[in-house]
């Protein structure tokens, strides 16, 4: 209805930053205890995972050599203990198999546990960012591509749900178990320690650098694949003027192009982030090399023994499994960084059309509308409206004329506050309707719009759309006042007939009757009709008319009109030329004028005189 309007940048863009995903916490907030119970579980799981080849060492040192070992906590009850070499060993096997049951246990505990709470969250977030995105205004909409917000809705949601099951694993219990490791080989010897990771720091200098790069290549991936969603789905949308004008080839070359920029740059993330790999082998390789070396060496000398090498090798061995697992990490953490960015932008976008701090439901309206010296603006220093001063009694039915871009459609839209005024006030009931809620200011207040919109679902359902509380005697009655309960009989399963995405298996006619029953059930005071028999033959505008005349008895109407024909019932009609009101008056008041209206009244009967009558056998 208002998509003609001109459009306007809207509420400025966010800055990213991570004050802005205070968002995120009120929908965190519900899950905190689990993911504290996740998280002490991944430390305790990384605490006995460091464990691990110290039951090994027992053995070496104990057993096979018959020397003391020095064991974290039990080294006191080990060298003051008579157990002979078979109990130690079987001591030692018992804690190797209590170390992976415990690993396991905690393992799939913390595993399941993330995992729920990532696919909660998502869904959590999904509903709400739905919910904030149907609530923000027409300046936003009118600017921001229906793709790239399902993007946002969809694949930027599954990136956060994927690093909060998978990556918050990847990051706690690597990142705990390189602490752990570094602690114990310190204790160890520090020396040693300091030696087998010296090849470390020149690793983590490598993830840091390409760490950036690959960020930087995940967010240009994100917003070109956003651009390729809003690329498809205006395609697909209009899918019917595609294929009549045989432009299927220039739209693939397009969607191609536009494609091969978001695979480039998905490319480029892939490629920083193998560049990584080999990096790690070859470090992986140097501290080995000198955990071997230096090892040797110490235990020829008599400083180290071999359970003492033996737990080096496997920390050293193992060390740079997780920081090859948080190099891999970085790209799916970009990926939800950027995603989480921009999901934040748009929750932390506030409507500019919002409740007043005091606003009061709004009570069973009277139909009667004040514009007080209304002016509007999409765009600073560019007047859409200017004096507006205009009173409609209850009950009355007013077109709205004028050429294209005169302001119509921006002037209807500031009654269910689609906008609100630059300036003035718009009234019901005698009192400014900023001062009522939206919910209840909009329940009292039906539409039916040139481009009729069903949803997918049953013809019962449309109807009912606007009082889902409706009762099947009052949707057959309201079908029969709107002239549709005749073809809908006729349809296969009658009022449970599905209608396909938009309506595309009624015809034009069909569709806007059932909008008219839709309106007509919802029993609002105030109707509002955006050219309604646009594109329809003249049955089919017949008996549209016919509805409408019904649908508008005691509601205050208010009709735009580009045909002519169609204000045959209005008690008043509004000229606009420019943003103002240039004529008001009856039919036959306006043509004796000879002004603005009974121009274009001419110009369209004469028009209509020199065109071939035709008759169309479509369906009304």
């Amino acid at each position: 209805m208002f998509s003609r309007s001109p459009r306007s940048d809207g509420a400025r863009k966010p800055k990213r930053s991570f004050r802005d995903w205070k968002c995120f916490l009120p929908l965190l907030r519900p899950y905190r205890t689990a993911l504290f119970a996740a998280m002490v579980a991944m430390i305790l799981d990384a605490g006995l995972t460091v464990m691990r080849p110290w039951p090994l060492k027992v053995v070496i040192d104990r057993v096979l050599s018959h020397r003391p070992s020095r064991v974290p906590f039990i080294r006191a009850w080990l060298d003051a203990s008579a157990h002979n070499p078979i109990h130690i060993l079987w001591g030692a096997c018992a804690a190797t198999f209590l170390i992976a049951l415990g690993t396991g246990t905690l393992t799939y505990f913390f595993t399941r546990a993330l995992g729920n709470i990532g696919q909660r969250f998502a869904f959590d977030l999904r509903c709400h960012l739905f919910a904030h995105l149907q609530r923000l205004s027409l300046r936003f909409h009118d600017r921001q591509p229906l793709g790239d917000l399902i993007t946002r809705l969809t694949s930027d949601a599954d990136a956060i749900q994927d690093v909060l099951a998978n990556g918050v694993i990847i990051l706690v219990s690597n990142g705990f178990l390189l602490i752990g490791m570094a602690t114990l080989m310190f204790w160890l010897n520090w020396r040693f320690a300091l030696a087998a990771l010296s090849a470390a720091p020149f690793l983590f200098l490598v993830v840091l650098r390409y760490s950036s790069k690959v960020k930087l290549a995940a967010s240009k991936a994100r917003t070109k694949t956003g651009v390729l969603a809003s690329l498809a789905q205006e395609t697909l949308a209009s899918i019917r003027i595609v294929q009549g004008l045989a432009q299927e080839g220039q739209r693939d070359e397009l969607f191609e192009a536009q494609g091969f920029t978001s695979l480039q740059a998905s490319l480029e993330a892939v490629g920083y982030q193998a560049r990584v790999a080999p990096f790690i082998d070859l470090l992986a390789a140097a501290g080995l090399i000198i955990v071997m070396y230096y090892g040797a060496t110490q235990v020829l000398a008599g400083h180290l023994s071999t359970g003492d090498v033996v737990v080096f090798f496997a920390y050293v061995t193992n060390l740079y499994a997780p920081m090859r697992a948080l190099s891999r990490f970085a790209y799916a953490a970009n990926k939800a960084i950027i995603g989480a960015e921009r999901i934040a932008e748009v929750i932390n976008v506030r409507s500019d059309v919002i409740d007043r701090k005091n606003a009061r439901p709004a009570p069973r309206l009277n139909g009667r509308m004040e514009f007080r010296d209304v002016a509007f603006e999409y765009v600073p220093g560019q007047p859409i409206l200017s004096d507006i001063n205009l009173t409609i009694e209850p009950g009355e039915r007013v077109a709205v004329v004028g050429a294209t871009g005169a302001g119509k459609s921006t002037f209807v839209s500031l009654l269910p506050r689609f906008y609100d005024p630059t300036r003035g006030a718009v009234c019901l009931n005698g009192e400014d309707i900023r001062n009522y809620s939206l919910q209840s200011l909009r329940e009292q207040i039906s539409l039916v719009l040139q481009d009729t919109l069903l949803f997918s679902g049953s013809i019962r359902d449309n109807i009912g759309f606007g009082r889902p509380n409706a009762t099947q005697e009052e949707i057959l009655a309201a079908a029969a006042a709107a002239n549709a309960d005749e073809f809908i009989q006729r349809l296969p399963d009658g009022y449970d007939s599905q209608v396909a995405e938009r309506g595309a298996t009624l015809s034009g006619g069909q569709k806007q009757r059932i909008a008219i029953a839709r309106a007509i059930l919802r029993d609002a005071p105030i109707l509002i009709l955006d050219e309604p028999t646009s594109g329809l033959d003249a049955l089919a505008e017949a008996m549209v008319l016919d509805a409408l005349e019904r649908a508008s008895a005691g509601r205050t109407t208010l009709m735009i009109a580009h045909r002519l024909s169609t204000v045959r019932f209005a008690n008043r009609i509004l000229v606009f030329d420019r943003g103002r009101i240039v004529e008001q008056g009856t039919h036959d008041e306006l043509l004796a004028r000879n002004g603005r209206y009974a121009r274009l009244y001419h110009l369209q009967t004469a028009t209509r005189r020199e065109s071939p009558s035709l008759i169309s056998t479509a369906r009304p």
